[in-house]
């Protein structure tokens, strides 16, 4: 955690709980933390936890934690500069030149990475419009794509043979290495590298800032698979993470307030084309938490538009689940008619294509169209059962109290049963999902004796109680771990130790999930004073003990082990009737 004059004015100015809950709207106090599920991994029980008191956040599920500059860095792929830019510009502090801040090795390289994806994106849209690109320009053509289109989105042509990209990266000055950790250049049969995509048309996948971060290519032979190839994962690119098209959609969203979830990048571009520009697409994978947790930052009013197969209707009902987990509200749409949003939209245009959106539906009422679509008869008693029996999950998943009660309402009278026996089967429906740990963080949890443990969590609560514990030695904990971070403590500063929690996390950086996981973890509002003096006793008694074994097994004491055996019996039965 970087320190400066600056760096530690942006901290005072901002409170990392107002800034987090701008990327995680369910954000919620939960006794002296706040909770919400984690922005950095799918879970549903919430285990993503912040500290007002720390000005930290820890995921006790994926083991991400940090201060406010970590958080903003990973959930926008900013380098350190970037996001103290950011933030400064937030909290209303004159951050001055980049370059008069520190960089480490990982953000110049961050920062050269995208410089190589941007230049990337260049050649490919370069390559577009020569020779080489005529069979793509021809089928973006049969699309109906105008050129200010292709030119918006920065649309390209990857040659079909050679190394072409290698070799512009090479005259450029950047290496091998680089490319390849930029996804753009693969290791290939025989440990030869060669360009990652090769005969496809390029759309540069940019983030919410407009940096290109990776790249989706679609082939023009049929038989080429696979269809769509996305950019490996990169420091600069999560697909979980990533909406396409959220940088060209973000203004309209911000202004109107309402977000089109599409299925892939043609839908994006051709709802764009056609004045639909609040339209996003997931990257060829599910809707994800972190989409979620990204959509729900800028958009009120939230409709799922995707294919009308089966894969395309599950995979709706599964993003509405997942919105409804983030404490999101959402509408499902079809078009009903076999046609992708693109080519709707070209046949029939804009004003046809939002009726389709003003008549989407609740997630409820979506599944129930579907199941009684084209029916003619009613359903029997045991369809019905089933029926209803698939519909409560649905039902089962959503937070909001008051909507669960009125989707049982209309799912009671659509399938002309009754409400008692809904909310029956209902209370049946197991949603809750395991909880979520690292192994190597919960061991070291449990190899931690509690008292000792909550020891430390005193201590990172309030660091000047280690003044009160001057009888306390290291050598008195029993676990190396605790050990180290008690010594640690009583050897910082009082400045330091106000910031414990960041100071601990630099000097033992490959144990920063634990030390956050302590940092953050809420024990209530016990008297601390009390607890401190009760753990020191019972910490000096267990260290005498354990002396006292080792005494027992080392067999025939010297003069001076039996007095120290003596001592250590003597003060264990002076301080027995203390604990």
């Amino acid at each position: 955690m970087s320190s400066s004059p600056v760096i530690d004015k942006i901290r005072e100015k901002l409170d990392i709980v107002d800034v987090i809950r701008e990327y995680v709207p369910a954000l919620r106090k939960a006794g002296r933390n706040h909770k919400a599920p984690c922005p950095f991994h799918n879970e549903k029980t919430p285990s993503f936890t912040v500290s007002p008191d720390k000005q930290i956040f820890y995921c006790f599920g994926c083991n991400e934690g940090g201060d406010v500059f970590t958080f903003v860095m990973k959930i926008e792929g900013l380098t350190f500069p970037e996001a103290a830019r950011k933030l400064a510009l937030k909290a209303g502090v004159e951050y001055g030149d980049e370059r008069s801040h520190a960089m480490t090795e990982a953000d110049r390289e961050r920062l050269e990475l995208k410089k190589m994806l941007t230049a990337a994106a260049a050649f490919y849209h370069k390559t577009l419009f020569s020779p080489a690109g005529e069979k793509a320009r021809l089928y973006l053509g049969e699309r109906r794509l105008s050129k200010a289109t292709v030119e918006r989105f920065e649309l390209g042509w990857a040659p079909g043979a050679g190394n072409a990209l290698m070799e512009e990266i090479k005259a450029k000055g950047w290496s091998r290495d680089l490319a390849m950790k930029a996804g753009l250049v693969t290791e290939r049969e025989g440990g030869r590298v060669g360009d990652t995509f090769r005969g496809r048309i390029m759309f540069p996948i940019r983030n919410q800032a407009g940096d290109t971060v990776a790249f989706g290519g679609r082939v023009l032979d049929p038989e080429a698979q696979p269809k769509y190839l996305n950019s490996p994962e990169t420091v600069l690119f999560s697909k979980r993470r990533t909406l396409y098209g959220i940088h060209e959609a973000l203004p309209q969203i911000r202004k109107s307030g309402r977000l089109l979830l599409l299925e892939g990048y043609m839908d994006v571009i051709g709802a764009h084309q056609h004045g639909v520009d609040w339209a996003v697409a997931p990257l060829g994978t599910a809707l994800t938490n972190e989409h979620a947790g990204l959509i729900g930052r800028y958009a009120k009013d939230t409709i799922v538009m995707f294919d009308d197969d089966r894969a395309g209707i599950n995979a709706s009902v599964r993003a509405a689940e997942i919105f409804m987990e983030a404490g999101m509200y959402v509408r499902l749409a079809s078009l009903g008619n076999g046609q992708d949003p693109d080519e709707f939209l070209n046949d029939h245009g804009r004003e046809e294509f939002e009726k389709i959106m003003g008549e989407a539906a609740d997630p409820l009422d979506f599944r129930m169209n579907l199941f009684f679509k084209g029916r003619k008869t009613p359903p029997g008693s045991q369809e019905k059962a089933q029926a209803i029996a698939v519909l409560l999950e649905t039902v089962a998943k959503q937070p909001d109290e008051i909507l669960k009660s009125e989707w049982v309402k209309s799912l009671a009278a659509r399938f002309g049963v009754e409400e008692a026996s809904v909310l029956k089967q209902l209370r049946k429906v197991a949603v809750q999902a395991p909880r979520e740990m690292k192994r190597d963080v919960e061991q070291a949890v449990k190899a931690m004796p509690s008292i000792e443990r909550g020891f430390i969590q005193l201590l990172l609560r309030d660091p000047a109680l280690i003044e009160t514990v001057a009888e306390l030695e290291p050598k008195d904990f029993a676990n190396p771990l605790a050990r180290d971070f008690f010594a640690a403590i009583r050897a910082m500063t009082p400045e330091a130790r106000a910031k414990a929690s960041a100071a601990l996390t630099a000097q033992f950086p490959e144990q920063a999930p634990l030390i956050m996981e302590l940092a953050v973890a809420d024990f209530g509002d016990e008297t601390t004073a009390q607890n401190v003096t009760r753990a020191v006793r019972i910490m000096k008694r267990n260290s005498l003990k354990r002396r006292l074994a080792e005494l027992k097994e080392a067999g025939a004491m010297t003069q001076e082990q039996f007095e120290e055996y003596n001592r250590i019996m003597t003060e264990l039965k002076s301080s027995a009737n203390e604990i």
